[in-house]
């Protein structure tokens, strides 16, 4: 029997945490996670996209010309560049320098020092016979120190280049070098290879030429650190003419290019003024080369290091993307250091990626979290889904807008985080949701009385603790818990922030969405319904209880009540009615309606007892309306009922503000309206009203006077309250007399006036007014 129990409880255990497996994959967690994920898939194929097609590339290109500035440093000085400058052309009469000009340029060169020439020129057609001649003599008597330039057969898109390379004659003693590069789109950069083949035979290029290079076939990057200004320049002409210092190039290679500013062999440079000659960047290209072959890892770390940072984040609980944001700083920062070692990355498509992932994320932040706190809103929960193994909570926090008037929004949100702590710690809720001054949350289904068990201890607990934890005893939980299984999740949501609302306005700590409670909720629609109607065409129904002298059997004054039929069916309840117009915040409305119809058939009764009492009920809040005492005390005089035959029977159920009822008590007092303290006993109808409220009549709760025959505790409240009452000169009316006996008792303590269904029960004014003319009510007296 025992295994028997245990092999049971296991089971119970092993489905329990199934369920609560299941339930977090249908999560707001997981669902964000979902969500999340998609959004980085697609932010990692959106960089690789963008790295196949070089989107990026002008921003790549801009962004190494900025590191390039910052890195910048002197170019070494054994190459220079020997510029076929707008000077030069201008001593040629804008002619470019023949054959002959360029053989006396060789000759002038290697005499100044000069150990090797590299045209960036192929000279590849013929010129003159003589000057051909000429030039490949000078070739030959300079064999091996002299490169010429050469651009194999290529393609430029759907253009076909075809090949550029010298003349036989000057290939047999002059060496070739590659001129040509592969630009960027807008000629922001360039790309150079370390040789070509041409004839199957391979020759380095003009940049691997200058630096003596003889590694491995790569493509690589000129590195733009080198400062333009510090490379050595000669003009062309110049050295024609002899005037520049030898000093300046002995021992050095040079480059002659084509610097006039009309040449189409230029690029350009970010952060920098207008052309730059393609030569120049075959000299850095050399100064590169001399340091090392740049390594181009291209795009791949830094997509890498994308792929892994928007997963993560994909993962994370909140809505932080501050790990988004490090990576940024560090897909910026790396390049920075890695350029000082030759290695190049691309990180442009990487930092799209993260953009793409940034904005998909703040969107689902922007949806499924809170604006105020780091919290899940009730969007992020699986809404469409119904659950019958769930319950739906909800927790209104009381006066959240006035506790946090002076906190930050750290503090707010650590309030909040409190709060969660503690919704998760004594159950199985899942997510927590935060909604305006609410949180929801689901945990398994319970049955009914366990449900109110742990409702009821979890309001208390989180009472506590704030009370405790933030000092503050005016903040009270109210708890919505829905148990309507078959509906949709967003439909119940919905229905448990309702109840939480109600349960904060009833002052209860907590109200459960059920079936019953539904059908209550649908009946106070309808109460609400039938007196907006009835407001609207003022017709609520009222009568009149009499109010008897316990001494004489005298009628003295009566009660107003309302007795109405709105539809010509069932007598309305009145305190159902009364709930909605507070609720609905007309009851100062109400209280003018029925006090007009009671006034009316009260002047009958004043014509036949001119000291006849009329009391009209009204909420002692009221008091503090200044409209609502003008209306009413416009109507008395307009209907022309004396002020000195009108009682208001004060009821409240909340503590009254001395400041603020004080001068409409004076008014009343001086225009001669009684005050009567209704249920006395009960709710805040306290001794303290009695030192708040000048009033010249108390109404003992008919609940005290009903028990007086069965509880002594009662008889005794009941005694001390007429001793009280009339030590302060005030008169005592007890409520809900129901038998002789009981008014042979309030008689023998010296009760003043009682009413109830000893008497008669409520009654037209018609009714009262033939009963006062008896003058006495039939009683023992």
């Amino acid at each position: 029997m025992t295994g028997f129990l245990r092999r049971g409880l296991v089971r119970a255990r092993g489905n329990r945490a199934v369920l609560l497996e299941e339930n977090a994959l249908n999560s707001g967690a997981g669902l964000l996670r979902r969500k999340r994920l998609k959004v980085a898939i697609f932010a990692i194929l959106f960089g690789l996209v963008s790295a196949a097609i070089d989107l990026p590339l002008p921003a790549e290109d801009f962004y190494r010309a900025v590191r390039a500035e910052l890195r910048s440093r002197p170019a070494p000085q054994d190459v220079a560049m020997i510029a076929i400058d707008d000077k030069t052309l201008n001593a040629f009469n804008r002619s470019m320098p023949s054959r002959t000009d360029d053989s006396r340029l060789i000759d002038a060169l290697i005499e100044a020092g000069v150990k090797k020439i590299v045209f960036d020129r192929a000279h590849a057609d013929p010129e003159n016979p003589k000057a051909d001649a000429m030039f490949a003599d000078t070739l030959a008597r300079h064999d091996g120190k002299v490169w010429l330039g050469i651009a194999p057969k290529h393609n430029i898109g759907f253009q076909v280049v075809e090949e550029i390379v010298p003349l036989p004659a000057f290939r047999e003693h002059a060496r070739l070098a590659a001129m040509n590069g592969m630009g960027s789109p807008f000629r922001l950069s360039v790309v150079f290879p370390t040789s070509v083949v041409l004839d199957g035979e391979k020759h380095p290029s003009l940049s691997a030429a200058l630096a003596g290079y003889n590694g491995p076939d790569r493509s690589f990057r000129p590195d733009y650190s080198f400062d333009l200004d510090s490379i050595p320049t000669i003009s062309y002409i110049d050295v024609l003419e002899g005037k520049f210092s030898p000093d300046k190039i002995k021992g050095a290679s040079v480059v002659v290019g084509k610097a006039y500013y009309e040449s189409a062999d230029y690029y350009l440079m970010p952060l920098r003024d207008g052309k730059i000659p393609g030569a120049y960047f075959h000299i850095m290209g050399a100064h590169t080369l001399k340091r090392g072959v740049p390594l181009d890892l291209m795009w791949i770390p830094a997509l890498l290091v994308v792929a892994v940072t928007v997963v993560s984040q994909s993962r994370a609980r909140g809505r932080s993307v501050q790990t988004l944001t490090i990576a940024a700083a560090g897909l910026f920062a790396a390049p920075l250091l890695l350029d000082e070692f030759g290695i190049n990355i691309d990180v442009m498509s990487g930092l799209l990626a993260l953009l793409f992932a940034a904005i998909g994320f703040q969107r689902l932040s922007k949806k499924y979290y809170s604006s105020e706190v780091d919290a899940m809103t009730t969007s992020a929960l699986n809404v469409e889904n119904v659950n019958e193994d769930l319950d739906v909570y909800a927790l209104k926090i009381a006066n959240l807008a006035e506790m946090s008037e002076d906190w930050s929004a750290r503090e707010l949100g650590e309030f909040v985080n409190t709060l969660i702590t503690y919704v998760k710690g004594p159950g199985e809720a899942g997510d927590v949701a935060f909604e305006r001054d609410s949180l929801v949350w689901l945990a398994p289904r319970m049955d009914t009385v366990s449900l109110e068990r742990h409702a009821d201890g979890l309001a208390l607990m989180l009472k506590t603790a704030i009370s405790h934890d933030w000092q503050s005893a005016s903040s009270t939980p109210a708890i919505g818990i829905d148990t309507n299984h078959a509906f949709p999740l967003g439909q119940r949501i919905k229905k448990a922030m309702q109840a939480a609302d109600e349960a904060a306005v009833r002052g209860a700590r907590f109200i459960i969405n059920d079936a019953a409670y539904l059908e209550a909720r649908n009946q106070r629609l309808e109460i609400m319904r039938v007196l907006e109607k009835g407001l609207r065409e003022r017709n609520i129904g009222v009568a009149y209880q009499p109010k008897i002298d316990l001494a004489t059997g005298s009628i003295v004054g009566a009660e107003t009540l309302i007795r109405w039929k709105p539809e010509g069916d069932d007598f309305v309840n009145p305190q159902e009615l009364v709930l909605a117009a507070e609720a609905t915040d007309r009851i100062n409305e109400l209280t003018l309606i029925v006090m007009e119809a009671a006034l009316v058939d009260g002047r009958r009764a004043i014509a036949i007892d001119p000291g006849f009492k009329l009391a009209v009920n009204m909420s002692a809040k009221s008091l503090s309306d200044t409209h609502l005492l003008f209306d009413m005390m416009t109507m008395l005089g307009r209907i022309g009922f004396p002020a000195e035959n009108l009682t208001l029977e004060l009821t409240e159920t909340a503590k009254l503000e001395d400041k603020l009822i004080a001068p409409q008590i004076a008014a009343l007092k001086q225009r001669g309206i009684g005050l009567s303290i209704d249920d006395f006993g009960t709710g805040q109808s306290n001794l303290e009203y009695l030192e708040k409220l000048p009033s010249s009549e108390l109404k003992i709760d008919k609940k005290f006077v009903q028990h007086m025959a069965s509880s002594d505790e009662s008889k005794a409240v009941v005694r001390a309250t007429i001793e009280i009452a009339h030590s302060l000169g005030k008169i005592v009316v007890a409520e809900g007399v129901e038998d002789q006996a009981m008014a042979d008792a309030l008689r023998a303590m010296g009760c003043d006036q009682a009413q109830g269904f000893l008497f008669s029960r409520a009654i037209t004014m018609s009714e009262l007014i033939g009963m006062m003319g008896g003058r006495r009510i039939a009683i023992s007296i």
